[in-house]
């Protein structure tokens, strides 16, 4: 792990990318210790696998409190995983980018995202074929918890075409810049 920090973190420290590394929840356990990554503003963790244990270690870790920009595609994070990311205003409070394109988030993880959310300056989020219904889609598009959102994907989801333009108008999705339904 000490080799792909030293040859994927960028020279002024603050872009990290590991996309399709599959370090899973070890990796992330180590990466949460490595202060090395504590000046990153850019993290691609795509396609690493962390599951809901990596996204609670990333949660949990203050290294990662500069983050503005986080990939989490296709890294089997479902319910547990979205909670824990959901509620680390302390560590994820700068978050505006969130991509969690590609995971298992269901329509329970929609629920909770959309009431539990904490990272209050999110303005761009990708939940992009996740498996999420209408009931997940109808609760993200009432919530009140994305103050500074001005674009959303949820495509290839689990949606009704009734639910999706009935979703165009819900509170939080009438005043987005871009949305992808």
């Amino acid at each position: 792990m000490d080799r792909i920090v030293q040859e994927r973190l960028s020279e002024n420290g603050r872009e990290f990318d590991i996309k399709g590394f599959c370090v899973g929840s070890n990796g992330m356990e180590i990466f949460a210790d490595d202060e090395r990554l504590a000046k990153v503003k850019r993290m691609n963790l795509g396609g690493n696998r962390i599951g809901d244990k990596g996204a609670k270690i990333l949660a949990e870790s203050v290294t990662f409190s500069k983050l503005q920009w986080l990939e989490l595609g296709g890294n089997d994070i479902g319910v547990e995983g979205i909670k824990a990311l959901a509620n680390a205003s302390t560590v994820l409070g700068k978050l505006k980018t969130l991509n969690l394109y590609r995971n298992s988030l269901k329509d329970a993880g929609a629920k909770i995202f959309a009431k539990e959310n904490k990272l209050v300056n999110l303005e761009d989020i990708d939940l992009a074929q996740n498996e999420i219904g209408d009931e997940g889609l109808i609760a993200l598009s009432e919530s009140k918890a994305f103050p500074h959102l001005v674009a959303i994907y949820l495509d290839n989801n689990f949606t009704s075409e009734e639910v999706r333009e009935e979703a165009r108008y819900g509170s939080n999705f009438k005043k987005l810049q871009s949305i992808n339904l």
